[in-house]
Protein backbone atom coordinates (compact mmCIF):
# COMPACT_ATOMS: atom_id res chain seq x y z
CA UNK A 1 0.00 0.00 0.00
CA UNK A 2 2.79 2.42 0.80
CA UNK A 3 4.00 2.27 -2.79
CA UNK A 4 0.55 3.30 -4.08
CA UNK A 5 0.44 6.20 -1.65
CA UNK A 6 3.87 7.50 -2.68
CA UNK A 7 3.04 7.38 -6.39
CA UNK A 8 -0.32 9.11 -5.88
CA UNK A 9 1.28 11.66 -3.56
CA UNK A 10 3.86 12.49 -6.24
CA UNK A 11 1.14 12.69 -8.92
CA UNK A 12 -1.16 14.93 -6.88
CA UNK A 13 1.62 17.34 -5.87
CA UNK A 14 2.61 17.74 -9.53
CA UNK A 15 -1.00 18.25 -10.60
CA UNK A 16 -1.70 20.75 -7.80
CA UNK A 17 1.52 22.64 -8.62
CA UNK A 18 0.45 22.88 -12.25
CA UNK A 19 -2.82 24.51 -11.15
CA UNK A 20 -0.97 27.09 -9.04
CA UNK A 21 1.36 27.95 -11.94
CA UNK A 22 -1.63 28.31 -14.27
CA UNK A 23 -3.33 30.63 -11.77
CA UNK A 24 -0.20 32.76 -11.34
CA UNK A 25 0.13 33.01 -15.11
CA UNK A 26 -3.54 33.88 -15.51
CA UNK A 27 -3.11 36.62 -12.89
CA UNK A 28 -0.27 38.10 -14.96
CA UNK A 29 -2.29 38.05 -18.18
CA UNK A 30 -5.50 39.34 -16.67
CA UNK A 31 -9.06 38.58 -17.73
CA UNK A 32 -9.28 36.60 -20.95
CA UNK A 33 -11.92 37.83 -23.35
CA UNK A 34 -12.96 35.98 -26.49
CA UNK A 35 -15.62 38.17 -28.08
CA UNK A 36 -14.93 37.06 -31.63
CA UNK A 37 -13.29 34.06 -33.28
CA UNK A 38 -10.33 36.19 -34.36
CA UNK A 39 -9.51 36.85 -30.69
CA UNK A 40 -8.42 33.22 -30.25
CA UNK A 41 -4.98 33.61 -31.89
CA UNK A 42 -3.79 36.68 -29.91
CA UNK A 43 -5.05 35.20 -26.66
CA UNK A 44 -3.40 31.85 -27.44
CA UNK A 45 -0.15 33.64 -28.27
CA UNK A 46 -0.18 35.55 -24.98
CA UNK A 47 -0.77 32.27 -23.12
CA UNK A 48 2.10 30.51 -24.88
CA UNK A 49 4.46 33.42 -24.20
CA UNK A 50 3.80 33.32 -20.44
CA UNK A 51 6.45 31.16 -18.70
CA UNK A 52 4.19 30.40 -15.72
CA UNK A 53 1.43 29.09 -17.95
CA UNK A 54 3.90 27.08 -20.00
CA UNK A 55 5.34 25.65 -16.77
CA UNK A 56 1.82 24.71 -15.67
CA UNK A 57 1.14 23.04 -19.01
CA UNK A 58 4.41 21.08 -18.81
CA UNK A 59 3.62 19.91 -15.28
CA UNK A 60 0.09 18.97 -16.29
CA UNK A 61 1.38 16.97 -19.26
CA UNK A 62 3.92 15.29 -16.98
CA UNK A 63 1.17 14.37 -14.55
CA UNK A 64 -0.77 12.79 -17.45
CA UNK A 65 2.10 10.46 -18.28
CA UNK A 66 2.68 9.71 -14.61
CA UNK A 67 -1.04 8.87 -14.31
CA UNK A 68 -0.76 6.40 -17.18
CA UNK A 69 2.18 4.79 -15.42
CA UNK A 70 0.20 4.54 -12.17
CA UNK A 71 -2.80 3.03 -14.00
CA UNK A 72 -0.57 0.39 -15.54
CA UNK A 73 0.39 -0.87 -12.07
CA UNK A 74 -2.59 -0.31 -9.77
CA UNK A 75 -6.39 -0.75 -9.77
CA UNK A 76 -8.33 2.28 -10.98
CA UNK A 77 -10.96 1.76 -8.28
CA UNK A 78 -8.30 2.25 -5.63
CA UNK A 79 -6.06 4.94 -7.10
CA UNK A 80 -8.67 7.26 -8.57
CA UNK A 81 -10.31 8.09 -5.23
CA UNK A 82 -6.85 8.79 -3.83
CA UNK A 83 -6.43 11.61 -6.34
CA UNK A 84 -8.71 13.61 -4.04
CA UNK A 85 -5.44 14.63 -2.37
CA UNK A 86 -5.13 17.09 -5.25
CA UNK A 87 -7.95 19.15 -3.69
CA UNK A 88 -6.08 19.27 -0.40
CA UNK A 89 -2.82 20.33 -2.02
CA UNK A 90 -4.49 22.97 -4.21
CA UNK A 91 -6.20 24.49 -1.17
CA UNK A 92 -2.98 24.51 0.86
CA UNK A 93 -0.81 25.83 -1.97
CA UNK A 94 -3.42 28.52 -2.68
CA UNK A 95 -3.28 29.56 0.95
CA UNK A 96 0.51 29.62 1.24
CA UNK A 97 1.57 30.75 -2.25
CA UNK A 98 -1.38 32.80 -3.50
CA UNK A 99 -2.50 34.29 -0.19
CA UNK A 100 -6.05 32.99 -0.60
CA UNK A 101 -8.12 32.75 2.55
CA UNK A 102 -9.53 29.46 3.78
CA UNK A 103 -12.72 29.38 5.82
CA UNK A 104 -13.69 26.95 8.55
CA UNK A 105 -15.66 24.92 6.03
CA UNK A 106 -12.54 24.68 3.83
CA UNK A 107 -10.54 23.27 6.74
CA UNK A 108 -13.38 20.89 7.52
CA UNK A 109 -13.47 19.72 3.89
CA UNK A 110 -9.71 19.19 3.86
CA UNK A 111 -9.93 17.11 7.04
CA UNK A 112 -12.86 15.15 5.60
CA UNK A 113 -10.95 14.35 2.40
CA UNK A 114 -7.84 13.37 4.38
CA UNK A 115 -9.94 11.04 6.55
CA UNK A 116 -11.44 9.43 3.45
CA UNK A 117 -8.00 8.90 1.95
CA UNK A 118 -6.79 7.31 5.18
CA UNK A 119 -9.78 4.97 5.22
CA UNK A 120 -9.18 3.97 1.61
CA UNK A 121 -5.53 3.18 2.24
CA UNK A 122 -5.93 1.32 5.51
CA UNK A 123 -9.16 -0.61 5.04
Amino acid sequence: MRNIFLWILFYTVILASSQVLLKLGANQIGAISLKEARDIFPVGLSLIKNPLIMGGIILMASSFFLWLYILSWFKLGLVFPLTAMTYVFVALLSFFLLGEKLSFINYFGIAFIATGIYLLLYQ
